[in-house]
C-alpha cells in the first residue's frame, strides 16, 4: 500500500497527469499543472510538495503505479535526473499502462531520436534551458 506523504491534497479518480521523477524540475512541473488548474500526482522517492498530492516511492514499482491509479491518467511525465532511468520508467509505463501521452524529460540531446522512437514523448531540457537563457539575455 503506498502513502501520501503530504495529506493537504488527496489523488482521487479524477487525476489526469502523474509526474514521476524525484528532482526539483519533477516538482516544479507538478506545481505549474497544478496553478493550471490541472489535477496532478506525483510518485517520487524523496521530494515534497505543499499544493500536491505526492506518492511516495519508487517510480520503477509497477504495482505502487497500479494502486495509485496511473491507469487512467491521460498524462505521464517522467523527470528524474537520469536519462537511462527516465527511458527505463517510460517502458516500464508503456508496457503496463494504456497511458495516451508519455512526456520524458531527456538531458543530452543525443538521446532525443532513441526516445522518440520508442514512441514516447522527448523533451530535451537542456534545449529548452539554453533557448530560454539566450533569449533572456
Amino acid at each position: 500500500m503506498f502513502q501520501f506523504i503530504n495529506n493537504s491534497q488527496c489523488r482521487d479518480s479524477q487525476t489526469t497527469h502523474f509526474v514521476l521523477g524525484d528532482n526539483h524540475t519533477g516538482v516544479a512541473i507538478a506545481e505549474r499543472l497544478q496553478m493550471d488548474g490541472q489535477s496532478v500526482t506525483m510518485v517520487n522517492e524523496t521530494d515534497t510538495s505543499d499544493t500536491v498530492a505526492v506518492i511516495q516511492g519508487s517510480p520503477t514499482d509497477i504495482e505502487l503505479l497500479i494502486e495509485s491509479g496511473l491507469g487512467t491518467a491521460k498524462s505521464v511525465i517522467i523527470g528524474t535526473q537520469s536519462d537511462a532511468r527516465n527511458f527505463l520508467i517510460a517502458q516500464l509505463v508503456r508496457a503496463h499502462f494504456d497511458v495516451p501521452q508519455i512526456t520524458v524529460l531527456v538531458y543530452d540531446p543525443e538521446r532525443l531520436s532513441a526516445v522518440a522512437e520508442a514512441g514516447h514523448e522527448p523533451l530535451c531540457v537542456t534545449t529548452v534551458v539554453s533557448e530560454t537563457v539566450v533569449e533572456h539575455v
